[in-house]
């Protein structure tokens, strides 16, 4: 017998053995977690949780499928189980599998049994369901890819919630390896493949509106708003691991929630923390924790579980306050960082504040979740110089986390032209906000300086560079996984050539349709950059102008000089300028030389900032645009006073700003000043210019909001009989908005026919009786308007139908005793039209009409009387409706009798 057999019998034996207490409540919650300990081993562990008083059923073994088609029985590793308040005990089953070649392996259990009474699975037979737990890992190369270990779930997963109070649990997954998990909600499953029967989300167990149930997929926080009875729940987790954006990890924990009551209507602790925070490694962490309780003389006890306690080093710390008989609990987080915490992932931390534990079955619990990034700080000290056609950017030597086990080196990222960027701690690395990498990682030091080079050079191009520390775990084999960026160094820029100018200003100095001005400053070709031996006289610069920002442009003025040096002209003053109307864009081209020899190298164009405002109701919306080869990072908003003076009153970092609060019809004036940079250490910094000045004012067009209008007509009686008063009601909700001056209705008879004004009523109304002629049916659309005349929007249209009914009787007398002497219908109600003809025995027609009301008086088509007897009609009708005359489907036919 092999030994796999041997193993299968001696399973099976221990099986039988406990047939007898396949029934004895058991198990309420679990799961499987593993750490890889060697090439192709693992150590796994089976936590479950289980009901202590079931005797009869506890496990000192459970059996584990190793997912390779092996299976071992693991012994409990925590003697008898540790037992648990509420009548729960935690048992720990660990065994250690080596697996013949890498692959996905499913590890996983069964036990025959689950707790009964659990509500929302197969109620009342959960005790008859099996308890599953799996979890699925991808078993990975150390060498290459790294260790893969499960996360830790820090929080076990049996809570206890109170009936009709808000219930908060948080797995608390912590990954040693730093990859990245997220949560999500399943169904449990009896055995591999197969899900629990008749299994629902608590929410669905008597749903109603406070019944409702959330889950954060980032942090894994379960909210449950109001369990609505008492009993035993069940959810169960999928909490999936990624590595670089690639599954990983799956574990499925199976979590029980006991709902209790609660006396006295206990109400749950209130604790107010951060839901994040970024701090740069080195930094500490400090976090005063106050909890209070509407309660009085609760005892507050104050916990907390999460990431930074289970690192190596320099590990998280909680300090709580002895809990006395109060309504408040006060405890302190404190958090050491070092370079070792940095990693791309946040660190989570629960904090647990629970109420009274003397009542353990219903003392009431508060969780909240913060979220701790640590980030690496930015390396300092940037410079760059060019030499040739070589850049050489290097900063500080030694950088602050340069001695972390993860720090793997730097990258060097470039882009044309400056930019400021936000340096946000939250927001590390440069992916995605204007670079591009041009190192990808390097630590070379030269003297005390790190170094770096890049050759790829353009000529006429501002080149600005920026540099940031790389982090990531490193395999034996030297591949990196789980990498994460420093914040950015401060940003250094360079010319890779110096023949082209600098345009600096173009600053507005007088608005005018006709004799605005504007300064025009630059700096021209730079001298240490400028091999004079190669680019020889006579000189010039070629200053050209458009109006827009989209023209060839006109050249305005030629400064010529037969030296270099001599080229010393860098403002130029316009006037006769038509500001108020158009920006004015400039470019200015250096020329050496004479004919077709001449060298000529032409600056990027620049533009003034051009500005437009638009009154809108008690306030003013201010646009501007501009082209500009520097980076414009900030702009001041000021306003200009009927005297001249001009005060600041925002800024804005793009080109929208509206302001509020003013009074309508009073004009206001505006300019802003753009503020930018080259990034460069030759050029003024900051650049600052000047809009031209627009003026607006502030006037009521907007609308008071579009009332919901409902009608209701008579044919919404069923008994509706007598058309004698034809009324349609109108209702609406009224419009909230200040300045409302009354409402609208507008009616048209029919479906595509043109509106027509019925009523203008007063601010007040909210009803309208809509009295007709002859029929009901029609459109109606209602619209509010203001004092200033604004009317809103009318685009949903309320429609009502006539309700058509025509009903004929079987006899009449035609002999002038002023009774029953005419044929006319017994209901007639919007009818627009009839077809009647009257046939006598012998099928000939003897009379016919197109009336509604028919009014036939005995007569034959010749006016003469007709014989006494019977008589039968065709009828084809024809009613009124919203879309028009419609042919009733159905054709009235009968017979009359007419007697004299």
């Amino acid at each position: 017998m092999t030994t796999q057999l041997f193993s299968r019998f001696i399973l099976l034996i221990l099986l039988l053995g406990v047939t007898c207490q396949l029934q004895a409540t058991h198990n309420r919650a679990g799961e499987i977690t593993y750490e890889q300990i060697g090439d192709l081993t693992i150590r796994a562990t089976i936590t479950t949780y289980t009901r202590t008083s079931s005797f009869a059923a506890d496990r000192d073994s459970l059996q584990m499928f190793w997912g390779d088609g092996s299976f071992d029985i693991l012994l409990r590793a925590n003697g008898d189980g540790e037992e648990l308040p509420n009548d729960i005990k935690v048992n720990r089953y660990i065994g250690e599998h080596t697996y013949p070649t890498r692959g996905e392996f499913k590890l996983s259990t069964v036990d025959p049994n689950r707790v009964a009474g659990i509500l929302n699975i197969d109620f009342p037979n959960s005790v008859n369901i099996q308890f599953y737990l799996e979890t699925t890992f991808t078993l990975l190369d150390p060498r290459f890819q790294g260790e893969n270990n499960s996360a830790i779930l820090l929080q076990p997963p049996i809570d206890v919630a109170c009936v009709n109070q808000p219930f908060v649990h948080n797995p608390n997954a912590y990954d040693p390896d730093g990859d990245s998990l997220a949560y999500e909600l399943i169904t449990p499953f009896q055995e591999e493949g197969v899900e629990v029967p008749n299994y629902q989300l608590p929410d669905r167990i008597t749903p109603g509106p406070d019944n409702q149930i959330n889950l954060d997929p980032i942090t894994g926080e379960f909210l449950w708003e109001s369990p609505p009875i008492l009993g035993d729940f069940n959810i169960t987790y999928r909490i999936s691991e990624f590595r670089n954006g690639v599954l990983i990890n799956t574990i499925i924990r199976d979590m029980q929630i006991l709902v209790r009551a609660c006396p006295d209507q206990n109400r749950p602790p209130i604790i107010d923390v951060p839901a994040e925070i970024c701090v740069v490694a080195g930094q500490t962490v400090r976090l005063d924790i106050l909890a209070t309780d509407l309660d009085s003389f609760e005892i507050l006890t104050i916990t907390a579980l999460g990431g930074p306690f289970e690192v190596e080093e320099s590990a998280a710390m909680i300090t709580v306050d002895n809990p006395l008989p109060t309504s408040e609990a006060t405890a302190q987080f404190t958090w050491e960082t070092i370079c070792d915490h940095v990693q791309e992932e946040f660190y989570q931390v629960v904090i647990k504040v629970t109420d009274d534990l003397s009542r353990p079955m219903s003392g009431l619990a508060t969780l909240q979740t913060i979220r701790i990034k640590v980030v690496a700080p930015p390396p300092i000290g940037i410079s760059a110089e060019k030499v040739n056609d070589l850049v050489t950017i290097s900063w500080d030597n030694p950088y602050t986390c340069d001695f972390a086990r993860t720090f793997q080196g730097f990258s060097v990222w470039r882009r044309e032209g400056s930019l400021d960027i936000n340096q946000d701690t939250c927001l590390n690395g440069l992916e995605g906000r204007g670079y591009e990498r041009v190192v990808f990682l390097t630590d070379e030091t030269e003297l005390d300086r790190y170094i770096a080079q890049d050759a790829e050079l353009e000529r006429g191009k501002i080149l600005c560079y920026r540099v940031v520390a790389e982090f990531a775990q490193l395999t034996p084999a030297g591949n990196l996984f789980n990498r994460t960026a420093s914040l950015p160094s401060e940003e250094v820029c360079i010319r890779t050539s110096g023949e082209e100018p600098l345009i600096t200003n173009v600053t507005i100095d007088e608005t005018d349709d006709t004799d605005g001005g504007l300064t025009l400053r630059w700096l021209g070709p730079d001298a240490s950059l400028v091999d004079t031996t190669e680019l020889v006289g006579p000189y010039s610069l070629d200053i050209y102008e458009s109006a827009g920002i989209d023209g060839p442009g006109t050249l305005i003025r030629s400064i010529q000089s037969l030296s270099f040096d001599s080229l010393t002209d860098s403002v130029l003053v316009r006037s006769g300028l038509q500001t108020s109307l158009t920006p004015y864009d400039y470019r200015i081209e250096f020329i050496s030389g004479t004919d077709q020899d001449a060298f000529v190298a032409s600056s990027d164009p620049a533009s003034s900032v051009f500005l437009t405002s638009q009154g809108s109701d008690q306030s003013i919306r201010l646009n501007w645009s501009e082209r500009v080869p520097w980076d414009n990072f900030n702009y001041r908003i000021s306003e200009v006073n009927p005297d001249g003076t001009i005060v600041m009153i925002d800024e804005a970092t793009d080109g929208f700003y509206e302001v509020d609060g003013l009074v309508n019809g009073e004009e206001h004036c505006y300019i802003i000043e753009s503020v930018g940079s080259y990034g460069l250490e030759s050029v003024p910094d900051p650049l600052t210019n000047l809009s031209n000045e627009s003026c607006a004012t502030p006037r009521d067009d907007q609308a008071p909001c579009s009332p919901i209008l409902t009608v209701n007509s008579i044919c919404d009686n069923p008994a509706f009989q007598d058309p004698s008063r034809l009324v349609n009601t109108l209702t609406w909700s009224p419009c909230p908005d200040g300045d409302l001056d009354g409402y609208r209705i507008y009616y048209t008879p029919s479906i595509g026919s043109e509106e027509e004004l019925i009523a203008e009523l007063n601010a007040s109304a909210v009803t309208f009786d809509h009295i007709l002629d002859d029929n009901i049916a029609g459109c109606y659309t209602i619209a509010s308007f203001d004092q200033g005349g604004n009317e809103s929007e009318r685009d949903i249209e309320i429609c009502v139908d006539n309700c058509p009914n025509y009903e004929l009787p079987n006899a009449f007398t035609p002999n002038d005793d002023d009774a029953n002497d005419l044929f006319t219908p017994r209901v007639n109600l919007f009818i627009d039209r009839i077809q009647f003809e009257v046939f006598n025995r012998w099928g000939n027609k003897v009379w016919e009409t197109t009336d509604p009301q028919i009014n036939w008086d005995g007569t034959n088509l010749s006016d003469q009387e007709l014989a006494e007897g019977t008589y039968y009609y065709i009828c084809e009708v024809f009613e009124s409706r919203v879309n028009g005359v419609i042919q009733r489907p159905d054709v009235l036919r009968g017979s009359i009798q007419l007697l004299r």
